[in-house]
């Protein structure tokens, strides 16, 4: 870039990786275009001042929740946030996968995304936030597992045609991550009912890795509408809201033996290594779907980056979700000129 020294162009070393990774060829190039792409999407599809997410732009819900660390954890499970019991403040935003805005009746990936917040957050904004999201999806599993893998979808279907990647993926032996994709698309009754995974591995302090599953425990289950329409999730979760509260089960599996860092699509065995209860994600009634929660879903920003140290991240699509996220969140509330909490 003209006008800048020669030593302020100097790259700063990449972050330490933990025992267990290993960075991809290229990572660093298909992570930078892959925002580049993104960016430019963002900016076709929409205009300035209304910017949506890149992924998961359209949510079905936010909502406000307590998440409470169990009593008596055994040893191994003291760790970090959940070493000893507490109740934190939350916000939850539920959400479709899909990288445009439409109907809920369309079969599709779902999110769900916590935020935790400490005890000077106030009642209705981000303030405060403890530094500790949750991000997960409604599958066990990532079928585009690897940097290079969730490279090509990006590019195939935004700059190219999704009959190049999937001939792509089936020279080089992937064709299987074109079928988990189309497994991933349901219409669940409610974000309430549904059991989520974090898909991607997680540090437990310094001597374990695990990853993250909310396991729905409420007493209520929402019916299945026989016809859909376009905004059945959200007006399900405010049915349940509206005469009941919901919970989950937060759970973390850890890693045992050969279990994958590096391939997030490959479904760590239950059997092996059991999903096992830390804390209560309460979501007591309340009136959800208003103006005002609709916009603080636009405002608040969710990444596995916002992690505590025993908590962070690891593999390398968390690596690349991190600057991914980090980059387009602060186009997207730079060029809406918007508020962002995180």
């Amino acid at each position: 870039m003209a006008g800048y020294p020669a030593c302020q162009m100097t790259k700063p070393p990449a972050a330490k990786l933990h025992p267990l990774e290993t960075r991809e060829p290229r990572e660093a190039a298909h992570v930078a275009e892959m925002i580049d792409i993104l960016r430019r999407k963002m900016e076709r599809d929409y205009g300035a001042g209304h910017t949506r997410r890149d992924a998961h732009p359209k949510s079905t819900g936010v909502l406000r929740g307590k998440f409470v660390v169990e009593e008596d954890l055994p040893i191994e499970l003291q760790v970090g946030l959940f070493a000893t019991p507490h109740s934190y403040d939350c916000w939850i935003r539920t959400s479709n996968s899909s990288g445009k805005v439409q109907s809920d009746a369309i079969p599709d990936a779902r999110g769900i995304a916590i935020k935790l917040l400490d005890h000077r957050s106030r009642a209705e904004h981000g303030e405060g936030s403890l530094g500790q999201d949750f991000v997960l999806l409604d599958s066990p599993v990532m079928p585009l597992g690897t940097v290079a893998m969730f490279r090509d979808a990006v590019y195939y279907t935004i700059e190219s045609t999704p009959v190049l990647l999937a001939a792509k993926f089936a020279i080089t032996g992937h064709a299987g991550a074109l079928i988990g994709l189309l497994g991933l698309r349901n219409t669940p009754s409610s974000p309430l009912d549904a059991r989520y995974w974090s898909t991607t591995p997680y540090r437990f302090g310094e001597d374990h890795v695990v990853k993250y599953s909310l396991i729905p425990t409420s007493v209520y289950t929402s019916p299945k509408p026989h016809n859909p329409g376009d905004d059945y999730l959200g007006e399900a979760m405010q049915v349940h809201l509206d005469g009941h509260d919901a919970s989950f089960d937060f759970c973390v599996q850890l890693r045992r033996g050969g279990m994958p860092v590096e391939d997030a699509s490959v479904r760590w065995d239950e059997r092996q290594s059991p999903f096992r209860k830390v804390a209560t994600l309460y979501i007591p009634r309340q009136v959800f779907r208003t103006a005002k929660r609709q916009l603080m879903g636009e405002e608040l920003a969710f990444s596995p980056g916002h992690a505590l140290p025993d908590h962070a991240p690891l593999g390398g699509l968390n690596r690349a979700r991190i600057k991914i996220y980090n980059a387009l969140s602060k186009f997207r509330h730079k060029r809406d000129k918007r508020t962002s909490f995180e």
